[in-house]
């Protein structure tokens, strides 16, 4: 999901991990770990480039491909 606004993601970011993990689903399954670090990193990414920021993660995606 791209959000518009930094604190539209702030917000989605706080919803997500306050809640109880059952009532956390990914594709109609039980979410893991991997799936919130999952969301938490792209929209952590979507905020970098809101505020103009995407080269403290391009790195890490350059690094990852390596």
């Amino acid at each position: 999901m791209e959000y518009e606004t930094v604190r539209e993601a702030l917000e989605t970011l706080i919803d997500v991990n306050e809640a109880d993990q059952k009532d956390f689903t990914a594709d109609g399954h039980q979410a893991t770990y991997e799936d919130l670090a999952e969301f938490n990193r792209e929209t952590l990414y979507n905020i970098a480039d809101l505020l103009g920021m995407s080269d403290l993660y391009v790195p890490v995606v350059k690094k990852q491909e390596a």
